[in-house]
């Protein structure tokens, strides 16, 4: 993520303006959420476009640079994107932080109640949203490392400080992301079969798949 859109788009004052517009007017568009995340992810490769963006000196800029490589993006669809994914963040760091929270969502029977007490702290993202964003960070390579030479897999629970295995756990039981991991990123010629990222001729079931539910169920 380019730092600029900290200041654009998640600095207090800014990210309470546009978290109140978008629980107003939710876009939410799993179409428009991988575009902007595909195109994030192609900057990474661009070290030209990735300057320049980082140059740009309001938000107008940033899109209109996005506009000639091809990304055709509103300023809204950006804030959406970045704004639901820190109030995904921020909520599950405030469970982290209290056991009652953290007791009362992973008691959640369906991802509708979980999302109804996000919105009972003041955080708003809809039950898709939840599962495009647990869905990317499970879908991740580096958080499925395979030992080759003995063949154990070791599940990786923490993203940054938060333990996000409880919530990839919960998710799974609920139904809503699939109950795989990846063992490398999409191949190329299967990109047609985006909406499915967890095709079984690029996944496997992680050894403490059933441990994990045995856990969660009793």
């Amino acid at each position: 993520m380019y730092y600029q859109l900290w200041s654009f788009f998640l600095q207090d004052h800014e990210y309470l303006t546009w978290k109140e517009k978008i629980k107003i007017n939710n876009i939410s568009n799993k179409f428009t959420w991988q575009k902007i995340k595909d195109f994030f992810a192609s900057v990474e490769d661009n070290f030209l476009l990735k300057s320049q963006l980082g140059e740009s000196q309001n938000p107008e800029q940033f899109i209109h640079m996005a506009t000639e490589n091809g990304c055709n993006l509103t300023i809204e669809e950006i804030a959406w994107f970045l704004v639901t994914r820190k109030q995904i963040w921020e909520f599950l760091d405030l469970a982290q932080k209290t056991s009652a929270i953290k007791d009362k969502l992973l008691a959640s029977k369906t991802p509708q109640q979980f999302v109804h007490i996000a919105a009972d702290y003041g955080y708003y993202f809809t039950v898709d949203e939840l599962a495009w964003l647990l869905t990317e960070i499970k879908a991740l390579p580096k958080l499925v490392p395979i030992d080759n030479s003995v063949g154990e897999v070791d599940t990786v629970s923490n993203y940054g400080r938060i333990e996000i295995g409880y919530w990839i756990w919960l998710a799974e039981e609920w139904g809503l992301i699939a109950p795989f991991c990846h063992r490398e990123p999409p191949l190329n010629f299967l990109s047609q079969y985006t909406d499915n990222p967890f095709l079984p001729d690029r996944c496997f079931l992680p050894k403490s798949y059933f441990n994990q539910h045995l856990i969660t169920q009793s």
